[in-house]
């Protein structure tokens, strides 16, 4: 089973947005709709144009199996979004790819540190978070530029200059 990671292209716009919303509304019950996410109605500008990149994971049939979007913020900082796979396709070390993919981009654009919101029910994707550099921090510690979504309850940070 081959999985390639890619840069997000328009053509995928509608499957992403599928995609994304089938995990959060019916594998985790979060209340939350395509409204709430304004910002991959426009991933060009949302992402790629402000500094940031989005890419996808496709598996061999050209279907997503997995994102992670990065958004760039005010002093050389970072915000981690949309960090979703497929459930048949975890524990493949896929998210691990993506992640890796995040962690060289910002170090080639010398960001300092990458911050990301999430849900308590992701539990798996807490465990990934802290396994990889990541610490919780409070939702104070946030920088005023992270975009926030309602539905976060946890938030961590992952320092790059070490």
């Amino acid at each position: 089973m081959a999985i390639n990671i890619i840069e997000y292209n328009r053509s995928y716009k509608e499957e992403l947005i599928k995609f994304i919303l089938s995990i959060q509304k019916n594998e985790f019950n979060i209340n939350i709709d395509r409204n709430d996410q304004p910002d991959l109605e426009n991933i060009e500008h949302n992402y790629l144009n402000s500094g940031g990149q989005f890419w996808l994971a496709i598996n061999n049939h050209q279907n997503i199996v997995g994102t992670i979007g990065l958004i760039r913020l005010d002093n050389n900082m970072s915000a981690l979004k949309k960090c979703l796979l497929m459930k048949a396709y975890r524990n493949l070390k896929i998210g691990k790819k993506l992640l890796d993919k995040v962690i060289m981009t910002c170090k080639e654009q010398n960001i300092d540190g990458i911050y990301l919101g999430t849900i308590d029910k992701f539990i798996s994707a807490q465990y990934f978070y802290s396994n990889n550099g990541f610490r919780e921090i409070k939702r104070g510690d946030l920088p005023s530029s992270f975009p926030k979504l309602d539905v976060d309850n946890r938030f961590y940070y992952r320092n790059l200059k070490d």
